[in-house]
C-alpha cells in the first residue's frame, strides 16, 4: 500500500481567487490548474510543504455548509490573521492565549472555508 497518498480539497465558489488568497497570505505555492468548462475542476497549492487541492464548486460538489476547518499552526498568528483580514478574511474568534496552551484564533476566507491560527499547544 506504498502508493497511498492523502490529501484534503476544498470546495470553494472561486478555486482561483481562493488560490490568490493562499499565495498572498500563506506564500502557499500554486501548482497546476486543470479546467473545464472554464470551471476550475482540480488546482494544488502547497503551503509548508503540504499540498492540497481546490476545485470550483459544482452541482456534484456544491460549496459544503459549514465550509471545512483548515488549522495553521505558525510561531505568530496574530500577523497571520493581520494579513488575511488584509485579504477580505473575517474574524469568527480573535486571536487570543487559549487556556490549553496555546495561542490561536478563527477566520473565514471569502469563500468559506475556516482558518484556525494557533501555536504550538505547550504545557501550561
Amino acid at each position: 500500500m506504498d502508493d497511498i497518498q492523502v490529501s484534503s480539497k476544498l470546495v470553494v465558489s472561486d478555486a482561483t481567487a481562493a488560490m490568490a488568497f493562499m499565495v498572498d497570505v500563506l506564500d502557499a505555492l500554486p501548482g497546476p490548474v486543470h479546467r473545464s468548462g472554464g470551471a476550475v475542476q482540480h488546482a494544488s497549492v502547497t503551503v509548508a510543504g503540504r499540498a492540497f487541492s481546490l476545485k470550483d464548486a459544482d452541482a456534484h460538489d456544491p460549496v459544503p455548509t459549514p465550509g471545512a476547518i483548515v488549522e495553521v499552526t505558525c510561531a505568530s498568528p496574530d500577523s497571520l490573521a493581520q494579513r488575511a483580514i488584509a485579504h477580505g478574511a473575517a474574524v469568527l474568534i480573535p486571536v487570543s492565549d487559549q487556556p490549553y496552551g496555546a495561542r490561536a484564533g478563527r477566520l473565514v476566507d471569502p469563500w468559506g472555508t475556516q482558518w484556525l491560527l494557533t501555536t504550538p499547544v505547550r504545557d501550561v
